[in-house]
This record gives C-alpha cells, structure tokens and sequence, in this order.
C-alpha cells in the first residue's frame, strides 16, 4: 500500500503519478471529513443564560441532537472510505470524479444542519438533509461496486466474495436514509438516532463476527 508522500522514494514516473494521485485524494479526503465534522460541531447552539442545567439542555437539545447523528453519519462514511482506500493499489479518473462527487456532498453538511435548525428551514431544510445523505450512500456505493469491478484497482488477494459483500454493505447507507425523505422532522432525532447507532452496531461488531465464523 502506498504511504503518504515521499520525495524520498524512488520509483519510476509512472509510478510516482500513480502513487501520486492515491495519496493526494486520500489526504483530501481526510481533510474533508475534518473539516465537516468540525463545522458541524460549530453549528451547536447552547443558551448563554439558562437558568438550571435542565433548561440549558432542553434550549440546545435539538442543535446536540443534530451534531451527534450528524457526527456518527459522517464517522460511518469515513469509516467507510478508509476501509476502501485501504484495499485500492491504484486509483483512476472515474473513481477518482465519485470521490469527489461524495465529498462535495459530505462537506455540504454542516450547511443543512445550519439551514434546518438555525435559519428555520423547516420540512424543506429537513428533507434537503435527507436527500444530501442519501445520496452519499449512493455515490460510496458506487465507488466500491467501481473498485470491485475494475481490474487490478483492489488488491488481488481480496476476494470476490469479499468485494461484493462489501458493495452490498454499503448498500445499507442509503436504504437508511430512505425514510428521511418521508419522515416528519420533529420524528428525526427520534427514530434515526437509535436506527443509526444498531446499524453502526451490526455492521462494525456483530456481522464481522457472523462472516468471520461463516468463513
């Protein structure tokens, strides 16, 4: 696997642009992550002046509740990405344009949090959240069906079982993101928050145990 850049390294041209171009999409990749989940923690409202400690979490319960399921949603995608560069030798213009695809979405979120709990903007700001997370999942779908698919971009000793199951887990993403297209928003923290959390659950602790004991 390559490592971060190197002007010590001595390979060929060819090499190197390869090289190159992995090493540059994963630290902006990174960098994007950071950066959204850090505006995201900027966009929580706390009362300067509440009166108790309980009326100074019910003024800032919605903003916490926000920034905690956005956190846990753009940990899963990170989660996600890493797990996917780590399995890559190389990567390609198209796989390289659904990156970028993802990550203009994933740093647009701190903006529809702010335009959902701070500016008001209602059903239409909650479901324009929706629809932006759903769409992640669509787009890291498809950079792992693209890197399965593609010849000699992943690591020939991951197999195909590996790499489909892995497409198909990802999946996951933006089938749970459906019912936010339909849900009310005052039903958000509610009903996502806890379906987020089993879903990290089953996918990081309880299913690699299941495969590693089916395989």
């Amino acid at each position: 696997m390559s490592e971060p850049e190197s002007l010590a390294t001595v390979e060929s041209l060819e090499d190197h642009i390869r090289r190159h171009s992995y090493d540059r999409l994963i630290m902006l990749s990174d960098g994007i992550f950071a950066f959204a989940t850090t505006l995201a923690a900027v966009s929580v409202r706390i009362p300067a002046h509440a009166p108790s400690f309980e009326a100074l979490l019910r003024g800032s319960l919605r903003s916490l509740v926000a920034y905690a399921l956005s956190f846990a949603i753009a940990g899963i995608f990170w989660l996600n990405s890493r797990n996917l560069f780590a399995r890559l030798r190389r990567v390609d213009a198209v796989f390289t344009a659904l990156t970028l695809a993802m990550l203009c979405l994933i740093a647009l979120i701190p903006a529809t949090i702010s335009t959902l709990y701070l500016q008001g903007g209602g059903e239409a700001g909650f479901h324009l959240y929706g629809l932006t997370m759903f769409v992640c999942g669509i787009l890291n779908t498809c950079m792992w069906a693209y890197a399965s698919w593609k010849p000699e971009m992943m690591f020939a000793s991951i197999s195909q079982r590996e790499r489909w199951t892995k497409v198909a887990l990802s999946a996951v993403l933006p089938i749970l993101f459906l019912p936010v297209l339909t849900l009310r928003s005052d039903q958000f923290g509610v009903v996502m928050l806890p379906i987020v959390i089993a879903v990290f659950v089953i996918r990081r602790i309880l299913l690699p145990r299941w495969l590693g004991k089916r395989i």
